[in-house]
């Protein structure tokens, strides 16, 4: 299987997704919260690009059936129903509406990638579904980092070489691309403490000073839920499980225990 990796979402173009299966990561926060959403019963989550558009979805939608959600520099947008805090989709706030979903790197990341000929969202939450989803597709994949404002954001690249290390099964062909060999590398040489490694990140840092660590503890839950969304007509819907399949095992990122 042919892997790539885009470290940030600015330079993807549609050529690098033709017949490819093609993986969004934001790890802080975005597709933890899109995981935790549809987990927690939302119909469908929209992803879009500002506000603007948002608003022209909301406009054409009963209130009673959505919450509008999202961020700018971490913090919710003012009128928001909801930020892009994965503990503001609870149950009862989302339970059978659909989520209207808008911030600053993963909605952007998914818009730059929708043209896939299957689009999913992964984070650390949902890795295992993520390869099985791959695995079965049977198809080279490309994973897209959402990255931060244009940079690379460390969270995002050890999530994708968490992803790799299980579809290569702990060994890197002898061939890789430039930049699926630096996400795997990096997942290798700081797998003995990753949670570690996530919580000096940038953007936990940042998300920390906002009061959010909460958040940052949660999102380095490997596996904790095997739900998988996909892309189809402009909004993510979960994968439906097969009725055989084994509960994921649940790895947590706390420094000693190795990674699957």
């Amino acid at each position: 299987m042919n892997a790539e990796v885009f470290l940030t979402s600015e330079t993807v173009e549609e050529a690098d997704l033709t017949g490819r299966t093609v993986v969004v990561i934001d790890v802080l926060r975005a597709c933890s919260t899109i995981v935790t959403a549809l987990a927690n019963g939302a119909r469908a989550v929209l992803p879009v690009t500002d506000m603007a558009e948002a608003g022209r979805i909301a406009s054409n939608l009963d209130r009673d059936v959505y919450r509008l959600g999202g961020e700018q520099g971490g913090e919710k947008i003012e009128g928001y129903d909801l930020g892009n805090s994965p503990h503001d989709y609870t149950r009862e706030t989302v339970e059978e509406r659909d989520v209207i979903l808008n911030t600053s790197n993963g909605t952007l990341a998914l818009a730059r990638a929708q043209s896939a000929d299957e689009l999913l969202v992964g984070c650390f939450l949902n890795a295992e579904r993520v390869v099985e989803r791959v695995r079965a597709a049977g198809r080279d994949v490309t994973l897209v980092c959402a990255g931060q404002s244009g940079r690379i954001s460390l969270e995002d690249t050890l999530c994708a070489g968490l992803l790799l290390h299980r579809l290569w099964g702990g060994d890197e062909p002898t061939v890789t691309t430039d930049t699926a060999h630096v996400a795997f590398s990096q997942y290798v040489r700081d797998r003995d403490d990753v949670a570690g490694a996530l919580r000096r990140s940038d953007n936990a840092r940042r998300l920390a000073d906002l009061g959010a660590e909460e958040d940052v503890r949660y999102c380095m839950d490997v596996d904790a839920l095997p739900l998988l969304p996909r892309f189809s007509e402009n909004r993510l819907r979960p994968v439906e499980e097969p009725a055989e399949r084994r509960p994921a095992g649940r790895t947590r990122l706390n420094g000693r225990r190795g990674q699957k």
